[in-house]
């Protein structure tokens, strides 16, 4: 869930970097040098953790508050550290949508087919018994 706070424009999230007992408070774009053995998003807001300086490189979205192992992450290198739109990660309206209609489609073509190869089946045992 996204916090309303975060919506309204009045958040004040941060990521805390920890490397052993040293730690890096950040709230803004930032360019840091941590081998983090944790992470710890606080407050409201959504950040991305980088690989390589200015935001390049591989990436990693925080998006709910609470603790990231370095496994979690899949790298242990942070170099940078950027604030990023919540939404930006969510999937659009017009997705779910597009996803919905799709499933819709492919259950009632499999009812469809399913419905007409039941009545081939009934119809060709009922022809034999008379047969018989």
């Amino acid at each position: 869930l996204i916090d309303v706070a975060a919506k309204e424009g009045e958040c004040e999230g941060s990521v805390t970097l920890y490397e052993g007992s040293e730690e890096t408070v950040v709230t803004e774009d930032e360019n840091v040098k941590v081998t983090v053995d944790k992470v710890k998003l606080v407050g409201c807001g959504c950040f991305s953790l980088h690989a390589k300086k200015g935001g390049r490189g591989r990436s990693y979205f925080l998006g709910r508050r609470g603790e990231y192992s370095g496994e979690d992450i899949g790298w242990s290198k942070v170099r940078s550290v950027r604030r990023v739109e919540c939404e930006s990660r969510a999937m659009p309206v017009w997705g779910v949508i597009v996803i919905v209609v799709g499933l819709v489609f492919l259950v009632a073509a499999g009812a469809v087919l399913g419905f007409r190869k039941y009545r081939q089946y009934r119809t060709v045992g009922t022809e034999a018994d008379t047969l018989a």
